[in-house]
């Protein structure tokens, strides 16, 4: 793990998903606010080898910068950033990363009830088990529709799929 900063940070658990964007602007935004640093947080698997270990941590750095890009527009000169990458499961890494101090800004993207079964979701890991406080960010009202809509489209395939077949 990265060697930091004494006090409190702000903590952003980084996904591109648009719940995971927002996210991520709210935590820049919070981190400037309160004048103190942001830690960018990618965590991500092993699959075995060195080579895929680098392989992960690069593509996991990439992505943090992929997400500022696409969420800020690149890294905001004004605030104080250092990206994170992790091998572990996101929920555990962000709760391992933050302190007590802290704040940890984590987006919630809804699952499909079948998911939810096999898988906890990361936000509601990082409510259960984080020693500082955690914001959940809701989706936003683009991001609820883009899903409704997503799921529209889903069912119509599959009713399409089934008379014609």
């Amino acid at each position: 793990m990265l060697a930091d900063s004494v006090g409190p940070r702000v903590i952003v658990g980084v996904s591109p998903s648009l719940t995971g964007l927002r996210a991520l602007r709210l935590a820049v935004a919070e981190a400037r606010r309160r004048g103190v640093p942001l830690r960018a947080v990618r965590a991500w698997d092993l699959d075995g080898t060195d080579a895929v270990y680098v392989r992960g941590r690069d593509a996991a750095r990439q992505l943090i910068r992929e997400c500022f890009a696409d969420a800020l527009g690149g890294m905001p000169a004004d605030v104080q950033i250092n990206s994170v990458t992790v091998l572990d499961r996101p929920g555990a890494a962000l709760v391992d990363y933050a302190r007590e101090d802290d704040v940890l800004f984590v987006g919630r993207t809804p699952q499909r009830w079948w998911r939810r079964l096999f898988r906890r979701s990361v936000a509601g890991y990082c409510v259960s088990h984080a020693v500082c406080p955690v914001q959940v960010v809701p989706p936003d009202a683009f991001a609820r529709q883009w899903q409704r809509r997503n799921v529209a489209d889903a069912i119509s395939r599959e009713l399409s799929e089934l008379t014609s077949g």
